[in-house]
């Protein structure tokens, strides 16, 4: 009977240590499916993604003047808790920047490129712009808002998920310019074929 008891006893620990054990391990691969961080597999995909911009995609018209350099704007902890604390799981370890220029029409597109956490989907997420002819002019129905302290730029914006991979990019111009909304959206078509010829 005594020996009965032990071995009870020793399945009931073993029996709670894997439990335990695999509990462990639901938990984490649920916090790593929702977003809480990279897997190795996921951040050797950034890293060849990343090289592969560096060392291949050319778009028309433009030159890339980081050349690898860091380029990170501080996020504030207020948003999302204390991400600088550890690069690995904050977006410092899943972004690069790039910032593109060009000299024939004094364009330039800022393009970020970070690695989706969580369930994948393919959409778009922001399009936005401002344009200086719109927005800063006296003589249009936004007359009341104009001022000549606000500087005479056009501004364009569009991110989109695709193929586990968020890309925004924002193109600046001088207000002259007027096809800046265009340019753009070549520019994103061409990122979109690299991924898809890419990934």
């Amino acid at each position: 009977m005594r020996k009965s008891k032990i071995v009870l006893l020793f399945g009931s620990y073993l029996l709670a240590f894997l439990i335990g054990g695999f509990s462990q391990n639901v938990f984490s691969y649920a916090e790593n499916v929702h977003g809480a961080y990279l897997s190795d597999d996921e951040r050797k995909d950034l890293v060849t993604i990343t090289n592969k911009f560096d060392e291949k995609f050319k778009p028309i018209g433009f030159e890339e003047l980081l050349q690898g350099n860091e380029n990170i704007l501080t996020a504030p902890d207020s948003i999302l808790g204390d991400q600088q604390e550890d690069a690995d799981t904050s977006i410092f370890g899943r972004q690069k920047n790039y910032i593109y220029k060009n000299k024939s029409n004094g364009t330039i597109i800022l393009m970020s490129v970070s690695k989706r956490l969580g369930v994948q989907h393919e959409q778009w997420q922001h399009s936005i712009y401002y344009s200086n002819a719109r927005y800063n002019s006296p003589d249009n129905d936004l007359k009341a808002y104009y001022a000549d302290i606000y500087p005479p730029i056009n501004a364009y914006h569009y991110s989109f998920e695709k193929f586990g991979y968020s890309v925004s990019c924002i193109l600046v111009s001088n207000s002259s310019y007027d096809s800046g909304a265009n340019t753009l959206a070549e520019f994103v078509k061409q990122v979109d074929i690299f991924l898809r010829e890419n990934v």
